[in-house]
């Protein structure tokens, strides 16, 4: 397909069948087209009006719509309306192109940047909502609000802490000869009437439960402990509900007489604990039941 001196392809091998300039002359550029034309503010003359006169842009003799040496073309820069001369700041084109350019010399308007948000239906699109949040289980009871709403919130923003677990223990169960020494000494028991057993063992109980019982457990009378002391060896002086274990909310143990017939000792003590009263223990201490029963708290 053959190209005009403008640069368009045309069908025919005269005249360009888009701008109408002879095919094979010397290029045109589009600003030499339009730059005594109508829209850079010159008035129609006679070059523009008749049939007659010369051509606006190379002075050839016009013979028809289109300049026969450059192409011109006649009719389309009558049927395009005048535009004044620009003054002061340059005024941008606003009518239609002639031939797809715009006129020499003149400013083409800037593209604009599309609008962010498009103009919609009461002023534009609606901006975009965060999603909704689920109230806290504070808010939804009305609490952390009021005189003290600054800590409640403080402290909802904080993550729970989970209670510290218990360190588990275990109780170990031996004849204590030295706790049995100094109950002879003091004359507490006698030791003929209670002699040291020859073959002290020693037995391991594990605090498994919040609370755990220690004694002499009884079919006929339907006693059942935790730490049962039957033997062997057999101490004769604890009693069948002697003391007991119990493990508090913060996870540590309190020792507490029931009642005992004998009483019980903490840590080699000469006086027994106060009966029914709960007393804190630890691993390491050593509790002291019947005549020569120690029961040792050990970390399990």
């Amino acid at each position: 397909m053959a190209r005009c001196p403008a640069g368009h392809e045309s069908q025919t091998s005269d005249y360009c069948d888009t701008c109408g300039a002879v095919m094979g002359g010397s290029p045109v550029t589009p600003a030499a087209l339009l730059e005594s034309t109508a829209l850079l503010g010159a008035e129609a003359g006679p070059a523009q009006s008749g049939a007659g006169g010369s051509c606006p842009n190379c002075g050839a003799e016009r013979g028809g719509r289109f300049c026969e040496e450059c192409g011109f073309d006649y009719e389309l820069a009558e049927l395009l309306p005048s535009v004044p001369a620009a003054t002061g700041a340059a005024q941008t084109q606003t009518g239609p192109e002639l031939n797809g350019h715009a006129p020499a010399g003149a400013e083409t308007a800037a593209p604009q940047p599309p609008d962010p948000q498009p103009a919609g239906l009461g002023g534009g699109l609606p901006e975009p909502q965060a999603p909704p949040v689920a109230p806290s289980p504070d808010a939804a009871t009305g609490q952390g609000f009021g005189a003290d709403g600054g800590a409640a919130a403080e402290s909802a923003s904080q993550p729970s802490q989970a209670p510290v677990s218990a360190q588990p223990l275990a109780i170990v169960v031996t004849a204590d000869r030295e706790y049995y020494a100094a109950q002879v000494e003091r004359g507490d028991i006698i030791e003929s009437e209670f002699p040291f057993p020859k073959y002290p063992g020693e037995r391991r109980f594990a605090l498994d439960a919040d609370l755990v019982r220690i004694g002499r457990a009884s079919a006929s009378r339907g006693i059942a402990v935790e730490i049962d002391l039957t033997g062997p060896p057999l101490d004769p002086a604890v009693s069948h509900l002697h003391a007991q274990l119990s493990r508090g909310e913060d996870g540590g143990w309190r020792l507490v007489d029931l009642g005992s017939a004998n009483g019980t000792r903490l840590n080699g003590a000469e006086q027994p604990v106060p009966v029914e009263t709960e007393i804190p223990v630890k691993p390491g201490d050593r509790i002291h039941v019947g005549v020569w029963t120690t029961l040792t708290l050990e970390e399990a």
